[in-house]
C-alpha cells in the first residue's frame, strides 16, 4: 500500500494554481511589462540591421539588393525605386535582371513593417558600367 503525502501548511507560503504560477513567471521575465520583449532579445517595431549596399555591375548582368531587419513577426517588405513602390517587390531581397546603362544612378530602398510600425533602409545606388 502506497503512503500518501499530506499537504502541510507553512506560514508565509501559499498554494497557487499552475496557470497562475506560469503567468507570474512570464510577467516577471519581462520586468513587469507584459508588452516588453527585451527579456527575449526581440524588439517590437522593425529595425534595419543592414541596409542594401550600392553596387556597380556591367550591363546585361543581374543585381540583387538585400536588407536585414529585426522586429516582431511577421515582417513585411516593400522595395522602392526613387521613393516609389515597386509592384511585387515584397521580399527581403530584390533582384534586377539584365540591367542596362540607362539604369545607372537608380536608387533603391526598402520599407520594413509589422503591426508595431515601420523602418526605412538606407538608399543603395546602382551603377551600370
Amino acid at each position: 500500500m502506497k503512503k500518501r503525502r499530506q499537504a502541510t501548511f507553512r506560514p508565509g507560503l501559499a498554494w497557487i494554481p499552475a496557470a497562475t504560477a506560469l503567468a507570474l513567471l512570464q510577467l516577471a521575465s519581462c520586468n513587469g511589462d507584459p508588452l516588453d520583449t527585451s527579456a527575449t532579445g526581440s524588439s517590437q517595431a522593425p529595425e534595419i540591421e543592414a541596409s542594401p549596399q550600392s553596387i556597380s555591375v556591367p550591363a546585361g548582368q543581374s543585381v540583387t539588393f538585400t536588407v536585414s531587419a529585426t522586429g516582431a513577426a511577421p515582417l513585411t517588405y516593400q522595395w522602392q525605386q526613387g521613393g516609389t513602390d515597386i509592384a511585387g517587390a515584397t521580399a527581403s531581397s530584390y533582384t534586377l535582371s539584365d540591367v542596362q546603362a540607362t539604369q545607372t544612378g537608380s536608387q533603391f530602398d526598402v520599407v520594413v513593417s509589422n503591426s508595431f510600425g515601420s523602418a526605412t533602409s538606407g538608399v543603395a545606388t546602382l551603377t551600370v558600367d
